[in-house]
């Protein structure tokens, strides 16, 4: 469904017709992929012993999702952004200019929580308020991808929560609801 698309062991790069990039990393804090994953019907959340991994399981997955409609947005999947934005260091060298044709902003779904929005050092009161009218509240991130991409290709991105909390632990949790 992808006519142009980028493969390389740091990032994948799929250029879409919708004028909007999402963005997901395929690493994990864990080593390995968890053997046990438990879901609670109850409360509607999903762990396991060995580390889920929903940072950024969740955001791949629903990505994924989202492919599954008729939508057709710019995805970029990264690597190794848990050690400090290799994949997107890479996909931002590899195109100094933003290769996406009329990109209007980037999302990242990689933020813990289910209402947060981050826009890091993205100065624009205007796209700050169009993310919050959809139910965020900004809130105070460190990094994600998105802090090298918007910054070098001068686009503005926000990253918002995917329902995820006590990450990079065993004790990790995954609010499905939220993530939905």
């Amino acid at each position: 469904k992808y006519k142009t698309v980028f493969a390389t062991k740091d990032y994948i790069l799929a250029i879409g017709s919708d004028p909007v990039a999402l963005v997901a990393h395929l690493d994990t804090v864990f080593s390995h992929p968890p053997t046990e994953i438990f879901y609670d019907r109850v409360k509607n959340v999903m762990w396991s012993p060995d580390g889920l991994g929903a940072d950024d399981r969740a955001g791949v997955y629903s990505i994924l999702q989202i492919l599954k409609t008729d939508l057709r947005p710019t995805v970029i999947f990264t690597t190794d952004e848990e050690y400090g934005g290799i994949g997107a260091d890479v996909l931002s060298q590899t195109f100094p200019e933003c290769p996406i044709p009329d990109l209007k902003y980037i999302i990242e779904l990689d933020r813990r929580g289910g209402n947060d929005c981050v826009f890091y050092d993205c100065e624009n009161p205007e796209f700050t308020d169009y993310v919050e009218n959809f139910g965020f509240v900004e809130a105070i991130g460190s990094f994600s991808d998105i802090s090298i991409l918007c910054e070098d290709w001068e686009i503005a991105g926000v990253n918002l929560s995917i329902g995820y909390r006590d990450e990079h632990s065993c004790s990790e949790i995954l609010n499905v609801g939220q993530m939905f």
